[in-house]
């Protein structure tokens, strides 16, 4: 059976994984316009963690065994984390920034990562609203 499609806890997994961005920003670009970059920062890790969570359903409208095969799964996962971790360290870069350190970029794309297993364990303990019947 193909997963649904996630959003609310997308949604308030790419906020908390955005507001770790941001103090990551804050700790390693202090003084230089981190405010601006961590505002920036925020709506990508929503959208990172928004397409990391909706692997499977994006899969499941294939056709063939995608869905099923969990090593694709896993590894669109780390693509869609690795894409991640280089759009971070690529911001600064282009600014002319000093940059994120590269822990916190690995930290942050970690989290992109396992966000959608983290929901597995604990999403049954949330209570939260229904969006268009998901």
């Amino acid at each position: 059976m193909a997963e649904q499609l996630v959003i609310i806890p997308a949604l308030l997994f790419g906020a908390i994984i955005g507001l770790v961005e941001m103090f990551f920003v804050h700790s390693d670009e202090i003084g230089m316009g981190w405010f601006s970059h961590g505002l920036h920062a925020l709506p990508f890790a929503i959208l990172f963690t928004m397409v990391s969570m909706n692997v499977g359903w994006a899969l499941g409208l294939l056709p063939g065994k995608l869905v099923t095969n969990m090593w694709i799964d896993l590894g669109v996962r780390a693509a869609v984390a690795v894409l991640a971790m280089l759009k971070i360290s690529a911001a600064a870069a282009i600014a002319g920034r000093v940059g994120e350190r590269l822990g916190h970029v690995v930290v942050i794309g970690i989290l992109i990562f396992l966000a959608p297993y983290v929901w597995k364990f604990i999403g049954p303990f949330i209570p939260l609203p229904k969006v268009f019947g998901f």
